[in-house]
């Protein structure tokens, strides 16, 4: 009985090595990238830090340079929400931002901080880049601060506008007007409510 076991098993092994696959019609399938990016929310970080100065008895100074002079004065918190909207670029919170935008990141060993750079191809008006500098800590990471650039262009001029932001601190908004004819002018603005480096 054990030598027609040992026999059908090795007849049944050398049918199936003889034996040719059966014709499958080929399949392709293919995979659509469904992963949604994860960029930062920018627009959180900056929307949290007006708040911040919102609730808070903050002493505000505003610096305006241009044309050669310097003018400073103490501000509500209503001027700084109205300079602050610049920052709130609506491109932040739309499907552009993530259609539009890559984003590199890398950590820098000497300051400890984590860098994020969104940057687009697309030359015509709105945002350009967005920096993002962040301190990681336990659980999440704390914002050090933001930095974005954007181009306006009209009939008779274009304007850049250089925009960064301190976290707690500052921030200063630089607009580079540069006529089609005639000279460039910028107006810089800074806005201080803790002056403390």
């Amino acid at each position: 009985m054990k030598r027609f076991f040992i026999l059908l098993s090795v007849t049944i092994l050398l049918c199936a090595c003889h034996s040719t696959p059966s014709e499958t019609p080929s399949v392709t399938v293919t995979k659509t990238d469904t992963a949604k990016k994860n960029y930062l929310p920018v627009a959180y970080y900056l929307r949290a830090e007006i708040a911040e100065v919102d609730s808070f008895p903050f002493r505000i100074m505003k610096y305006q340079a241009s044309h050669g002079r310097t003018d400073s004065g103490i501000i509500t918190t209503a001027v700084f929400d109205q300079l602050a909207k610049e920052f709130l670029n609506p491109e932040l919170d739309s499907a552009r931002f993530e259609n539009k935008f890559e984003e590199n990141s890398f950590v820098d060993r000497s300051t400890n901080l984590v860098s994020f750079t969104y940057s687009t191809k697309d030359t015509g008006n709105g945002l350009k880049r967005v920096d993002v500098l962040l301190s990681p800590g336990s659980g999440y990471d704390k914002l050090s601060s933001i930095y974005m650039e954007s181009i306006s262009k009209d009939k008779d001029s274009t304007l850049i506008s250089k925009m960064s932001w301190k976290a707690g601190r500052n921030f200063s908004i630089l607009h580079i007007r540069q006529p089609n004819k005639g000279p460039e002018t910028t107006i810089q603005t800074v806005v201080v409510w803790d002056s403390r480096e």
